[in-house]
């Protein structure tokens, strides 16, 4: 028992202040882990909502670009419809006035001229309309190609503040 007693005896004992003073070091330390361990759960909850979001809206530019591609496209089209038109009616407005240029290309009725002069305002006018549809389309055109164009850099989210 000397021997029990003697050996208990070597080890230092920790005053019970200073034992205390570890112990809540180590239970601030553990709160504070706990506290960083929270907010890094939260910063990463954030940045999983903030890459759904970006995905979200950038299906939603797509699905915008592939809409505007088609209406480009039918614009397109129906701009090489109306130069095909035009041009027709150019080329119908030339023959008609190399006739009315050339008396002996003429009928020889006076019913035929005035039906002749009348048929060529009438492609004239029709050209000239042509042309300013034309021009409208393209104005349209271009419009669309500048907002296709801006609305992405617009309404694309910012990066910063996101980890």
């Amino acid at each position: 028992m000397v021997l029990l007693a003697g050996g208990c005896a070597n080890v230092p004992s920790i005053p019970g202040a200073e034992q205390s003073s570890r112990l809540e070091q180590a239970e601030a330390a553990v709160q504070e882990a706990r506290t960083e361990s929270a907010a890094l759960r939260a910063d990463l909850a954030s940045a999983r909502i903030s890459t759904a979001k970006q995905e979200s809206e950038l299906r939603e530019l797509r699905r915008q670009v592939d809409e505007l591609r088609q209406v480009a496209d039918a614009r397109h089209t129906e701009l090489i419809a109306l130069r095909n038109e035009r041009d027709r009616l150019a080329q119908n407005s030339t023959i008609a006035q190399v006739g009315v240029a050339d008396p002996s290309a003429l009928p020889a009725s006076a019913a035929d001229v005035a039906d002749l002069r009348t048929r060529l305002h009438e492609m004239e006018s029709a050209l000239a309309a042509l042309t300013a549809e034309l021009a409208q389309v393209r104005k349209d055109m271009a419009q669309s190609a500048s907002i296709s164009k801006s609305k992405p850099s617009a309404s694309r989210p910012s990066r910063q503040g996101s980890p």
